[in-house]
Order: structure tokens, then sequence, then C-alpha cells
């Protein structure tokens, strides 16, 4: 037996509920354990998928969210690699401070985003004006620009929610989500630490407008509740692992 399979013996079938976000939380274990060192590479995703009982996709979104909090590294048909340097939000103190200081009221915000921008977001592919779909192919142009400039590329993806949530031409929802809006622009900041970040929003961002431009409710609701639950994940895994660290 090779040592990559006597690694992964112990991991046990995991529930189809919240799948992939066991599978994040359990390779993130692995990694704090030690099972892989910062820089070695993690084994190819079809021995994950056997080892964890799961579909490409599920692993995929676990791999996703890891390297949105900055546990691992993806590299474009190189597989993805322990991150060499600690993650930002394990090492910083990104949850101190601001509107949303503390787990309970982070976990909410980002549930209550995830329940209401995902039907916002039908109702604008049904609704929004060709003027208005320019403008978020603007935004889009200029968040590519911006993927290496986290503070502008954080405005950028406000903008791009905030018109949503205008196109969408329901006053009520509309008025709910501006609201909330500074809640919104410090979970953006706070979700943009890491380079990766940038360009994980930014291929998110180009899916909803893809959505958007066909006109498609159903494939846009489903390209934000993507969206958002990489983060909701993530999230969650970063809550799991500062438990760990703590306990």
């Amino acid at each position: 037996m090779d040592a990559t399979n006597s690694k992964l013996l112990n991991l046990d079938t995991l529930s189809r509920v919240t799948l992939s976000e066991q599978v994040a939380k359990k390779l993130a274990a692995c990694i704090a354990e030690g099972a892989w060192q910062p820089g070695e590479k993690l084994p190819s995703e079809a021995e994950l998928c056997k080892a964890f009982n799961v579909g490409r996709s599920s692993l995929r979104e676990a791999l996703a969210s890891l390297a949105f909090i900055g546990v691992i590294r993806v590299r474009a048909g190189g597989g993805s690699f322990v991150a060499e340097q600690p993650s930002a939000y394990l090492t910083g103190s990104w949850l101190r401070g601001g509107l949303l200081a503390d787990e309970k009221a982070l976990r909410e915000f980002v549930e209550a985003r995830l329940f209401l921008e995902t039907e916002v977001v039908a109702l604008c592919a049904e609704r929004i004006s060709a003027a208005e779909l320019q403008q978020m192919e603007i935004l889009v142009e200029q968040m590519k620009e911006f993927v290496r400039d986290a503070i502008e590329f954080s405005k950028l993806d406000l903008s791009f929610h905030v018109c949503i949530g205008s196109a969408a031409k329901n006053d009520v929802l509309n008025g709910i989500l501006s609201s909330i809006r500074e809640q919104s622009m410090e979970l953006i900041t706070k979700s943009l630490l890491l380079e990766e970040g940038l360009e994980i929003a930014l291929r998110g961002h180009v899916k909803i407008l893809e959505a958007l431009k066909q006109r498609n409710p159903a494939k846009a609701r489903e390209a934000m509740r993507i969206h958002l639950q990489l983060f909701q994940r993530g999230y969650n895994v970063l809550f799991e692992s500062q438990h760990l660290k703590q306990g």
C-alpha cells in the first residue's frame, strides 16, 4: 500500500447532507494534522473522490472553499497543493471589529444573503434592461482589471450586487438589500483577503452575468447560489478550524 492510500484509509464515508462542506472540513483537518506538508501536492481528484465516496462536483466545491480561505492553492492543470504560508484568515484578526464582529452574526448574515439574493437575481433575469446588462458587463470587465487589487475589486463587487437588486425592479426587496449594504461591503472586504478569493469571486460573477444575458431565472438563481454557498462553506470551515486551534 502506498503512502497516499495510507493517509486516506481513515476517512469515513460522508453523509450526503452538506456534502461538499463536510469534505472541505475533513480535508482541512487532515492538512492541520500534517497528513500533507506545506507545498505538498494533494492526491488526484480521482483518488480523493474515491476516498470520500463523492462525485467530482462535490469535491471541486470543497477544494474551491479551501482555496478561498487560503488552506490550499489550486494551479490550473497542475492540481491542488497545501499552502506554503499560513492562511491570512487563520493568523489574522479578520473576525474582530466591524458590524459582523462575531461568528453568529456572520453566519446569519451569510445565510440571509443566500436566501435573499438567489431570488432577487432570478427576478433580475426576467426584468433586466439592455442598458442595465451593459452596465453589469462594464463592472465585470473592470473586475478583471482589478483582480489583484482587493480594495477596488471589493467596491466593484458590491456595485455588481447593487445593480442586481436595482434591475430586479422590486422596491421592497431592493430596499432590504440597500439597508444591509454596509454589512455587505464589510463581508465582501473580509472575503477578499486573499488573491484566490478575488479570482473565485470574478468567476462567480462571470457565470451570473452569463445567466442574466440569457434571461434565464433558474440558471441565474443557481449561479448565485453556487457563488454565495462557496463563501458560506469557506466561512464554516474557517470557524471549525479556529475552534480546533482554540480547543
